[in-house]
């Protein structure tokens, strides 16, 4: 990473922090030591206070006073994390940029193993992921660890991206890909929105195995007895309703084939029965037309509502089906014309860049 202008640093890391006085000076001072660690990479530590009502809007401008290269937002009220690295990211000057949970409950190390594969792997998004293979969790409440792990796999697999965790907040990103995706949530939900708006961009997405580990004061206010049940439902319906958002096709393929599978059996087990009664009265005195009418009246008047009920079932799934093979083709539409304009945007920025180039030249030949 090799910068064409050195005032502008290369790597810009985020943290949004609120009501962390007690730990934000030390927890500072440890990511600054290891981004100093490769002291040939130019780097800036975006610090944004959420409208916290302790001391660590003081202690943000403290450290801000002390290094040129921490600049530090105020938010006058608590808005949420979505809206605070929101900001961070429109401040952000670096070609990479990272976001960092306050607490530090990914060790800051990971720093520069997430800008080595973002680059390694040309990457647009990097995840540190504790669900991965070779990620660990420690000291995460059992439910929270229940609920974050299953509604992960849950978003992972309805997601476009061969990743095992969706959720996380440390995560490196290209800059210039962060424009494109027009964000909008104040919340936490910012995550799950980051990854929508990345499978709609088709974007490559890659993680990095990561220790996940809180430290035992965290782990005591995370108590379950003082967690809210409302907290618990909305994180499951944040998760459910980003995962019909992620892939609206699946859920509808699997309702329909949910239907269609009983009302074909019961339409099979009906025909079977209605063969069945047609070969009883077959005779050569009866007709198959006669013998078939025998067999349907038969089965009718013993099993309606099995003809009734795989009819009714079989045609709702046999509906719903289309409709999301309907999703699927408007999806493909979609994206193939988005990907047509990034190309187009692209090309239309090489050209400009290339007109300005000209432009410059001849300027310095006139001279």
């Amino acid at each position: 990473m090799t910068p064409s202008n050195p005032s502008i640093p290369e790597l810009s890391l985020i943290i949004a922090a609120y009501n962390e006085a007690g730990i934000i000076q030390t927890n500072i001072q440890r990511i600054v030591a290891v981004l100093e660690s490769r002291p040939g990479v130019g780097w800036e530590l975006i610090l944004v206070n959420d409208g916290s009502s302790d001391a660590t809007g003081a202690l943000l401008d403290q450290a801000a006073q002390r290094d040129d290269r921490i600049r530090v937002h105020h938010h006058d009220r608590n808005y949420g994390q979505g809206r605070a690295l929101r900001n961070g990211f429109a401040m952000a000057r670096g070609a990479t940029v990272l976001t960092w949970d306050a607490d530090l409950s990914y060790h800051p190390d990971y720093i520069w193993q997430l800008c080595d594969a973002l680059h390694a792997q040309n990457a647009d998004i990097v995840l540190a992921s504790p669900y991965a293979p070779g990620g660990v969790v420690r000291n995460v409440p059992g439910y929270r660890h229940f609920l974050s792990l299953w509604g992960n796999r849950f978003l992972a697999r309805m997601s476009h991206f061969d990743v095992h965790t969706i959720t996380c907040v440390v995560r490196a990103y290209r800059q210039e890909i962060l424009d494109d995706l027009c964000l909008s949530s104040d919340g936490m939900d910012i995550q799950l929105e980051i990854m929508m708006k990345a499978g709609i961009h088709h974007l490559r997405v890659v993680e990095v195995p990561a220790v996940l580990e809180w430290d035992r004061e965290k782990f005591q206010q995370a108590d379950i007895a003082r967690v809210s049940k409302m907290r618990i439902l909305r994180n499951i319906r944040v998760y459910l309703q980003i995962g019909w958002l992620f892939r609206p096709s699946v859920i509808f393929m699997s309702l329909g084939i949910a239907l269609l599978l009983p009302g074909l059996w019961m339409d099979g087990w009906f025909s079977y029965r209605t063969l069945a009664g047609m070969l009883h009265h077959l005779a050569p005195e009866v007709t198959l037309r006669q013998a078939f009418s025998m067999g349907l009246e038969e089965s009718f008047v013993q099993y309606p509502q099995t003809l009734l009920g795989g009819g009714i079932l079989t045609l709702a799934g046999l509906i719903i089906v289309l409709f999301s093979l309907v999703f699927m083709q408007n999806h493909f539409h979609f994206s193939e014309l988005l990907r047509q304009n990034r190309h187009l945007h692209q090309r239309l920025a090489r050209l400009e860049r290339q007109r300005l180039a000209q432009h410059d030249e001849h300027g310095k030949n006139i001279s």
